[in-house]
């Protein structure tokens, strides 16, 4: 049993890491020739459109993924429970999207700007809400993101290939949000489907106090993962606002890239263990991962430390070079996001620590803006401190997650 278990959280880390980096690769592929087809000018509108609509999802999310998927892994051969928590979501989500689509429509028609891109804006939105709609908890809960992840490449793959067929100037750039729409709309039905057939789900009609009741549990996980992104989207807008138009903006941005990647290749593996650890609570099975793993970080760290400027130049160009000292003062937060991330929800979440693990990026928050004052109000503020900064939220998270485990210690196997 605990082979097959093992088996499974392999499998399903495997199709974790085709979602994220299908992501990226597809998009890489499509950004070239919508620069060439768009004007420059377009492609921003369109860039703009897409930041908002990013946001929007953690507001659709409301940090749900993190609150339920414990909940169905707890439960997963309870059919009728999860069902009442299927129908539970169903209406938070549509009630959620309803108020930020008010809200939206209300933004995009009272300015100039955004109301002659309503129809952009609002094909987008639709598009989200109907890929918000899908139960990803359930899949990641009862640990099948085969069934996700199949659709999901499935749809970037129509709307990558719609890209090239549909968009040919500024004129077809509503082919863009249309693509994803038609591509959402028809995974959500047959995900519908599928729960119904397979799992066999029967929403419960929603009540008031259940839907409260997931609000509750829900609200902590939302406000954590609003504080990471926003603490972790400060420094390109604050060096945007004291360094506009000068080089050292792109080298942060480049830089930045190490570190966006090392989150990357954590996530699938976070993610997997998290529905795995609150079932099996093998904490000996997460010292084996950090066993592994911490070497190699160590070892590339300090390959990454000595040729910082070299691997610049060769990753980005070359102009890159000095680019180098930027990567080494975010070097701290970088060794850290690993254990990190994988001490945080698969471990904190299944000791009952879930509070700890909310408050932490909350920590990190707290770190990155404190510090970005301190820099503004003394006249310190450079690429350099900024990354320093950076580097000191990452690693205060880190140590917050630490003690808690810690202070803890005694719920875990020894």
């Amino acid at each position: 049993m605990e082979n097959s278990s093992k088996r499974v959280l392999l499998k399903n880390t495997l199709f974790l890491y085709i979602l994220t980096f299908s992501s990226q690769v597809l998009g890489l592929i499509t950004i070239p020739y919508q620069t060439r087809v768009l004007s420059p000018e377009m492609y921003g509108v369109v860039g703009v459109a897409l930041s908002v609509m990013t946001f929007i999802s953690l507001v659709l999310d409301f940090g749900i993924i993190l609150s339920v998927t414990p909940k169905v892994a707890s439960h997963a051969d309870d059919i009728a429970y999860i069902s009442r928590i299927y129908g539970n979501v169903f209406l938070l989500k549509g009630v959620i999207a309803l108020a930020c689509g008010v809200v939206l429509a209300c933004v995009c028609l009272s300015s100039p700007y955004y109301r002659q891109f309503f129809v952009l804006y609002a094909l987008y939105y639709i598009a989200y809400v109907a890929a918000a709609m899908l139960p990803d908890y359930l899949y990641r809960g009862l640990e099948q993101m085969k069934v996700i992840t199949v659709r999901t490449v499935a749809i970037r793959a129509f709307a990558t290939a719609c890209t090239f067929v549909f968009l040919h100037s500024d004129a077809d750039v509503l082919a863009l949000p249309a693509c994803l729409l038609i591509g959402n709309v028809a995974a959500l039905v047959i995900c519908l489907r599928y729960d119904r057939r397979t799992f066999g789900i029967r929403p419960f009609r929603p009540t008031f106090s259940a839907v409260k009741e997931l609000v509750g549990d829900s609200l902590p996980f939302f406000f954590s993962r609003i504080s990471s992104t926003v603490y972790s989207t400060a420094n390109p807008i604050v060096l945007n606002a004291f360094f506009s138009g000068m080089s050292v903006v792109g080298f942060y941005a480049a830089s930045e890239k190490f570190l966006s990647v090392s989150k990357s290749v954590v996530s699938p593996i976070a993610d997997s263990l998290y529905p795995y650890m609150v079932k099996n609570k093998d904490f000996s099975l997460v010292k084996k991962v950090l066993q592994v793993t911490m070497p190699f970080i160590l070892l590339g760290s300090g390959i990454l430390f000595i040729f910082a400027d070299q691997i610049c130049a060769f990753v980005f160009g070359v102009g890159y070079e000095s680019a180098g000292m930027i990567v080494r003062c975010l070097l701290p937060a970088i060794m850290v996001i690993v254990p990190s991330y994988i001490i945080c929800f698969p471990v904190l979440v299944p000791l009952g620590l879930s509070a700890q693990a909310n408050f932490s990026n909350f920590i990190g928050l707290c770190v990155q803006l404190a510090s970005l004052a301190f820099l503004v109000l003394t006249g310190n503020l450079t690429v350099y401190t900024v990354c320093l900064a950076t580097s000191a939220a990452e690693v205060s998270v880190f140590l917050y997650r630490v003690i808690a485990v810690a202070r803890y210690r005694k719920g875990l196997l020894q």
